[in-house]
């Protein structure tokens, strides 16, 4: 399906602060100049939340093995000191319960949280270690497991600290280390301890494999959202030239769209039969949306009031979309399906979505120009928009790279794909999603799904 915008679409709509000519904010998913006042202690890591929540899931792991542990030991008569162990593991609980709350608060996370409560994890694992043998204990092993945690959530100093730390502890471990015992005094035998060796290896190499596996994919989650970032921060800054280029050619274009009309209506005057008549309508209409498309563009630069904004119905403002549609393109045969309930929401008219939404009704055309698709569901609380096409689809492995970079289908000099990245910015800036797949029976479909939390004027009648 070749996709980009039409020429004859009416540009993005452009406001204007202060009288100052500049591209509407809303194209973009965040100022394209920061403010760079902000303090820098509201300034975090992204990473470190996502650390904190794999750290608390370890700890409850860790929580409910030594709660067996120390139970199994109890249960197969071995001599431990009870009630200091589940002081211990109680603090554990305790502190794992405060970490989770603060996440869910969304409290700032900072590398020094993160090691004191790394601290705290060896403190109390060394503790429950001291109160059942030491270094005599075959669980000494997990020791390696507290110096991978350190290493992977720690800055390297802070890391090398951390790993002193863990050496010290098991001095401390060696130094107090006594044979485990049964309650009548008896050593454990050869055997059990063999397999709590390699019980406890086994754990620790399990414990240790699924803990860098999270850590690895969250740190690639990072990766990711950063590159989608940069992606955007590109794409903002392409829209951002564009509307100061747009806001140039309002200017230029009113005095020659203003001739064409007034050459229009004569013509319409004058004509003799009902075809000259049709094709004086035509021009007419095109001009109409060139005026209007100015009239936005105008009002970016402070002179003139965006025509077509303010309250209506959503099912009005799908309608005027379909009409404009068939205004610019009437040689292209549309089906239109739609249904919500009645009265249907109000909605403020925003131009930005109309335009995105005739950008894809006009690149749907220019694939399929016999046949273009397009329908529309709602209820109070979103809407769900289609347009379908009957043309050649888009090769799998390139589909993702619609409306996330200047990618086009068809020949060179005909698009740049401008026209897309326009109406994803669009709908991400309204909290929506656009969502392009092949179809089976042949074309590509465009789905939009929009929250109208961020357009809702008023609920509709019972």
């Amino acid at each position: 399906m070749p996709v980009d915008i039409q020429t004859a679409v009416p540009a993005p709509a452009l406001r204007a602060t202060d009288a100052t000519p500049a591209p509407d904010a809303g194209w973009h998913s965040a100022p394209l100049r920061p403010d760079r006042t902000d303090a820098p202690a509201r300034r975090q890591d992204p990473a470190l939340p996502a650390n904190l929540r794999q750290l608390v899931d370890l700890r409850s792991v860790a929580i409910a093995g030594q709660t067996i542990a120390v139970a199994g030991a109890v249960l197969l008569g071995v001599s431990l000191p009870v009630v200091p162990m589940a002081i211990i593991i109680a603090a554990l609980l305790a502190l794992n319960i405060v970490v989770s709350a603060r996440l869910r608060r969304g409290t700032p996370a900072t590398h020094g949280a993160v090691a004191a409560q790394l601290a705290l994890d060896l403190a109390a694992f060394t503790g429950l270690l001291l109160c059942a043998g030491g270094s005599a204990n075959p669980v000494v092993s997990i020791y390696l497991l507290h110096v991978v945690v350190i290493a992977m959530l720690l800055p390297w100093r802070s890391a090398l600290a951390g790993t002193a730390l863990v050496i010290a502890c098991l001095a401390l471990a060696i130094r107090f280390a006594e044979p485990l015992r049964h309650t009548n005094g008896q050593p454990l035998s050869e055997a059990a301890l063999a397999l709590a060796l390699w019980v406890s290896f086994a754990l620790t190499a399990a414990v240790t494999a699924w803990f860098v596996s999270r850590i690895v994919a969250s740190l690639r989650e990072h990766d990711r959202l950063l590159q989608e970032s940069a992606r955007k921060a590109l794409n903002d800054e392409a829209v951002n030239r564009l509307g100061t280029l747009a806001a140039g050619a309002a200017h230029e274009l009113g005095t020659p769209l203003t001739t064409i009309a007034m050459v229009a209506g004569e013509m319409h005057r004058d004509a003799e039969t009902p075809a000259q008549r049709r094709d004086a309508a035509i021009l007419g209409a095109q001009v109409e949306a060139c005026r209007q498309a100015l009239s936005n563009l105008r009002a970016a630069a402070g002179h003139a009031r965006a025509e077509g904004g303010g309250p209506v119905r959503l099912d009005t403002f799908v309608t005027s979309v379909v009409a404009r549609f068939r205004a610019l393109r009437p040689d292209v045969p549309l089906q239109a399906d739609w249904d919500g309930p009645l009265p249907a929401p109000e909605i403020f008219a925003d131009q930005s979505l109309r335009q995105s939404l005739l950008i894809l009704l006009n690149n749907a055309a220019d694939a399929s120009p016999h046949r273009v698709e397009v329908t529309a569901r709602w209820d109070a609380q979103s809407l769900s928009m289609t347009v379908a096409d009957r043309g050649s689809g888009v090769a799998p492995d390139r589909i993702d790279m619609l409306g996330r970079t200047f990618f086009t289908t068809k020949a060179p000099g005909q698009g740049t794909g401008l026209g897309l990245v326009l109406t994803a910015s669009t709908v991400n800036r309204l909290g929506g999603t656009v969502h392009w797949s092949n179809r089976a029976d042949g074309g590509l479909a465009a789905e939009i799904r929009l929250p109208l939390a961020r357009l809702l004027i008023s609920p509709p009648s019972p």
